[in-house]
């Protein structure tokens, strides 16, 4: 069971009555995860509610995969390239992902912020577009911290409407895991952990109402990062 999973496990357990009431086991995967209630087995699948990005040719993308690679870039430039900065400035780079070659965007990136490091002017800016992915860099007054390549990770291809993004997130997780589950025997019950902060349980219940989606489990809940629990209902 990965940690994650049993997160969304004790949650369940102390949302339906504790451990006095309920066990937790490990699944077959699937289901992820199984509850003994009152002495009854449920199956638990598990999964992760992350913002999709749409790609202008219609595909999603991983809103949380193109951050975590942006502020690793930055990471990386700050640990080569900081170093080698005089002590009366700093380097901010806003970067705008996704970058159509991973490694490709690295290279120029790092070329293009080796050339500004070697001769850093106070209030330098400058913008350009490397592999599809807008960059802009700005050469800034020494902060207090040891970072001294700073950065601002977004999205060009996420949207800012939290509605859409939550009807979004569950399609799709519904249908994929409705899919894995459909044929297992039993009582199946879906957990979506919520990892889209923006959205909290009132917005996805707007959402799982308006799709009207049919699926396989008996219930699905809803799990945000701070172990609250909230059941997500078709009608009123």
């Amino acid at each position: 069971m990965r940690e994650d999973e049993a997160f969304v496990g004790r949650s369940l357990v102390c949302h339906l009555g504790g451990a006095n009431r309920v066990r937790l086991e490990d699944g077959e995967d699937p289901p992820d995860l199984v509850l003994v209630i009152d002495g009854q087995r449920v199956g638990v699948e598990v999964t992760r509610l992350a913002q999709f990005t749409v790609r202008p040719d219609g595909s999603l993308g991983n809103r949380a995969t193109d951050d975590s690679f942006g502020l690793r870039v930055v990471d990386d430039l700050n640990s080569r390239l900081g170093p080698l900065l005089p002590d009366d400035v700093d380097v901010f780079v806003h970067l705008e992902m996704p970058a159509d070659s991973g490694g490709r965007f690295r290279t120029r990136l790092f070329s293009w912020i080796q050339e500004i490091v070697a001769a850093p002017e106070l209030g330098f800016e400058a913008e350009r577009r490397i592999e599809g992915a807008y960059v802009r860099i700005r050469v800034i007054r020494r902060r207090l911290s040891e970072k001294r390549i700073v950065g601002l990770v977004g999205n060009d291809h996420s949207s800012p409407d939290v509605g859409f993004n939550a009807r979004l997130l569950l399609e799709d997780r519904i249908h994929t895991k409705h899919d894995i589950c459909k044929d297992l025997p039993g009582s199946i019950w879906l957990a979506l952990f919520n990892d889209y902060w923006l959205a909290d349980a009132d917005s996805y219940q707007l959402a799982f109402r308006a799709l009207r989606l049919q699926h396989c489990f008996k219930r699905i809940f809803l799990v945000s990062d701070n172990g609250h629990v909230a059941e997500l209902r078709a009608e009123a």
